[in-house]
């Protein structure tokens, strides 16, 4: 290969990059801009009435409070009772320029305290469902995982132990019904928990 052929390639090589360099730049430019547009937008918004919005409802759920001897399950019993004396929403996959958006930057600091009741909900629900698994309640346990479902907890194991219970019992329409409540999850474990639930059909 000559000289001239070589410095030929490597200017063509260099003005790619460079191009390509610039084109990046402008996307992340143009992306940060519209991130600080509706950012401000969000901070200008005024708020909102949150008072009927879905809050978890705990009156037609039959949770197995108080029926066995195990300081595990006592300590969940525990927890969820506290919980339900206070707001709980599921607010997984909205961020918080989504919500000051829609509901006023005012409102954020409750919504976000609604928001961690419901993380810890759920985390509470899943390790009370998985114990009486453990300990051989499974009709119990059905119960506590199947309200967790209905609330929308994005816990793959939660969703996992519930088919498995199901499939055990025969109960394969139940895990169909899983599935059409998993296809409207807002949350990045909704297609691994899909694909689970598959196997279990």
């Amino acid at each position: 290969m000559s000289l001239f052929l070589l410095i030929g390639w490597t200017i063509i090589f260099m003005a790619v990059v460079s191009y390509k360099r610039f084109k990046a730049n402008r996307l992340n430019q143009a992306a940060e801009d519209s991130f600080w547009n509706r950012e401000n937008a969000a901070n200008s918004t005024r708020r909102k009435d949150i008072s009927n919005l879905n809050y978890v409802d705990f009156s037609g759920a039959a949770l197995p409070f108080a029926l066995f001897e195990d300081d595990l399950l006592k300590q969940c019993e525990s927890q969820i009772l506290a919980l339900k004396e206070k707001k709980i929403l599921n607010l997984t996959g909205i961020s918080n320029t989504d919500l000051k958006l829609k509901y006023g930057p005012a409102n954020l600091p409750e919504l976000t305290q609604y928001d961690q009741n419901f993380t810890l909900l759920a985390r509470t629900l899943n390790t009370w469902g998985q114990r009486l698994h453990e300990l051989s309640y499974n009709e119990e346990a059905v119960a506590v995982l199947s309200f967790a479902v209905s609330i929308k907890s994005d816990i793959r194991a939660t969703w996992q132990l519930l088919a498995q219970l199901y499939a055990e019992s025969g109960s394969t329409a139940k895990i169909q019904e899983m599935k059409l409540s998993a296809a409207s999850l807002n949350s990045l474990t909704k297609d691994p928990i899909l694909a689970m639930l598959d196997t279990y059909l």
